[in-house]
């Protein structure tokens, strides 16, 4: 029974859902504020981890208005206590059940129970990351677990992780030893720089991903005070609201976590109305998802590109014009994998250039 992990929300206190409007998100959502609502034809549910972050968060969420009236969202409270282990089965419960949970947090290690519970499901899973740090170390030594969380995760014995995509760090934060290692084991990833340049790059990252691990930290301290370390450089408000859409809009993506929220540093509560809409852009984001996989060749154009004796094969959603790359298996017996990919990695080989994605693909496919 989800009562026992879960607590209601007290709704007197964020927003009295009596002053709302029929089309507004705390009316149209199935609340627990008593007794857990009917979750059979839920979509999407929001759970706290911390009350004191996901109630300010709430206040700002339950105005706005509800994106799209066919798509059901349940807001499943508050967790009784706050630790990652704790988490765990209620969200492994939502995913089986075919439910996005869409968590509000307070440190982003706990993005390792986000990633568990796919592991309870005996799930393989494709985790993007997004971050100003990139929580891991190749120095032994270093015992800050929580700070760490990436290591709990790569080097888990029992590892369910297929690929991890990291976005958004700043090189100057960053051991380069950290990057090599990412580099070797074909892990992608985009500093802040790239996203700054070229957002559009960003999507087929979040679109191969399975579940989404955000911390706003990667925002600017002037968009974003909200946090223990915030920093003068990162994006803003808009580029992580795209962020969040490309999320909601993938196919595949089944989990999203918003971290880092430090509500005492929160200036005039921005961070927090920051991280409202980037959930509703994800809500919307789902909305108009075209359900391109799974592939049937009909919904799709074939191109292939002579490269160095090779041919390379890409492909076309005639349903949402985004690109896809065929990565060929190196065991018989094997199907070949789809990457997404963007229009400029097919213009990359019209010019007899491998793009990064491919090359980073072939080393994790064996």
């Amino acid at each position: 029974m989800l009562e026992n992990w879960l607590k209601p929300i007290n709704t007197k206190n964020i927003v009295p859902l009596r002053s709302l409007s029929a089309h507004q998100w705390g009316k149209r959502a199935l609340v627990f504020d008593s007794e857990v609502p009917d979750l059979t034809n839920v979509r999407m549910a929001v759970v706290g981890i911390d009350e004191e972050v996901a109630d300010e968060v709430r206040r700002h969420l339950y105005t706005m208005t509800a994106p799209d009236k066919n798509t059901l969202i349940a807001d499943l409270g508050n967790f009784r206590k706050i630790h990652p282990e704790f988490t765990i089965p209620v969200l492994a419960e939502l995913l089986g059940n075919g439910i996005i949970p869409i968590i509000i947090g307070g440190h982003q290690a706990f993005t390792f129970a986000q990633y568990k519970a796919y592991q309870l499901l005996n799930r393989l899973v494709n985790m993007a990351v997004v971050n100003e740090r990139i929580a891991f170390t190749t120095d032994r030594r270093k015992k800050d677990k929580d700070f760490f969380y990436l290591n709990k995760i790569l080097h888990d014995k029992k590892n369910f992780l297929f690929n991890l995509s990291h976005i958004g760090h700043q090189t100057h934060f960053i051991d380069p030893k950290t990057l090599s290692y990412f580099d070797k084991q074909g892990y992608n990833c985009t500093r802040l720089g790239r996203i700054k340049s070229h957002i559009s790059e960003i999507e087929p990252v979040i679109r191969d991903a399975d579940m989404l691990s955000f911390d706003i930290s990667v925002l600017k301290q002037s968009e974003s005070p909200g946090h223990r370390l915030p920093s003068p450089s990162g994006i803003f408000a808009e580029e992580a609201c795209q962020m969040a859409y490309y999320a909601g809009v993938s196919d595949k993506m089944t989990s999203v976590g918003f971290y880092g929220y430090h509500p005492p540093h929160d200036v005039h509560a921005q961070t927090a109305q920051i991280i409202a809409q980037m959930i509703w852009y994800f809500a919307d984001g789902y909305a108009q998802r075209v359900h391109d996989l799974p592939m049937h060749e009909s919904n799709f154009t074939r191109y292939a590109v002579n490269l160095n004796d090779h041919e390379l094969i890409f492909w076309k959603s005639k349903k949402s014009e985004r690109w896809w790359i065929q990565i060929p298996s190196l065991k018989k017996r094997k199907h070949d994998k789809l990457v997404p990919c963007s229009f400029s990695d097919y213009q990359m080989a019209c010019r007899d250039e491998l793009p990064d994605r491919f090359l980073n693909a072939l080393k994790r496919i064996k």
